[in-house]
């Protein structure tokens, strides 16, 4: 009889139990680690970070859903997170690398390796193409691991910025832009000329100059 009633208040406790997001995290800096953790925080459902490496068989970015219980709203959230951390996610349904969901759970798997991309970033360029017109021009200044904005204002801006799969990222705070490159020919007065052309991927709450896109345009 006792055996019983233990069995019932597990069983009970399982249904009450609600959904968790469980963290796999595999070469981040300190930096995103603090950014994912701070996300993480503002997002409702309960999470727990896994010290376990991430399955080679995953992308850098990967959500994992639970099979028998489909948290739509959470799921997007989620992949909210990656897409403002610089990464593409990729969803999987069902169980992937004998790694299995249930109970609405959700496996969030971020590998931050860096890899080198097929262009150089210019040290050089100007914002372009902003949400706001007033920003537009401000010049954008690569040195190593900083990038330096002139504000309208005068002031200077000093930020890191990284490269993440296809992507330049720019982190401010608590934040991140991320930037697709391209190489269109630009029209100036002088015709058509080859650019250098980083445009933004997200539009984020601020600050606004973020929500530019990063352009140089040779003159020969």
């Amino acid at each position: 009889m006792r055996n019983g009633i233990l069995i019932c208040m597990l069983l009970l406790l399982t249904a009450c139990q609600q959904p968790a997001i469980y963290v796999y995290t595999q070469a981040l800096t300190e930096l995103e680690k603090q950014q994912l953790t701070i996300r993480l925080q503002q997002q409702p459902l309960p999470y727990q970070f896994i010290q376990l490496p991430i399955p080679k068989e995953f992308a850098a970015a990967t959500l994992l859903t639970s099979e028998d219980k489909l948290l739509t709203a959470e799921t997007e959230q989620l992949a909210g997170i990656m897409q403002a951390m610089g990464y593409q996610p990729q969803i999987h349904y069902v169980s992937a690398a004998n790694h299995h969901y249930s109970n609405g759970n959700i496996g969030f798997y971020l590998r931050g390796e860096q890899i080198e991309l097929g262009f150089d970033v210019p040290e050089q360029m100007r914002t372009t193409g902003c949400v706001e017109d007033r920003y537009n021009g401000l010049k954008v200044k690569f040195v190593d691991n900083f990038v330096e904005f002139t504000l309208v204002n005068g002031a200077r801006a000093q930020l890191g910025w990284q490269r993440y799969e296809n992507y330049l990222v720019i982190n401010y705070r608590d934040t991140s832009q991320s930037y697709t490159h391209s190489s269109p020919l630009v029209a100036t007065p002088f015709g058509e000329k080859p650019s250098d052309t980083f445009r933004y991927n997200a539009h984020i709450e601020g600050p606004q100059w973020l929500n530019c896109s990063l352009q140089v345009v040779y003159m020969d």
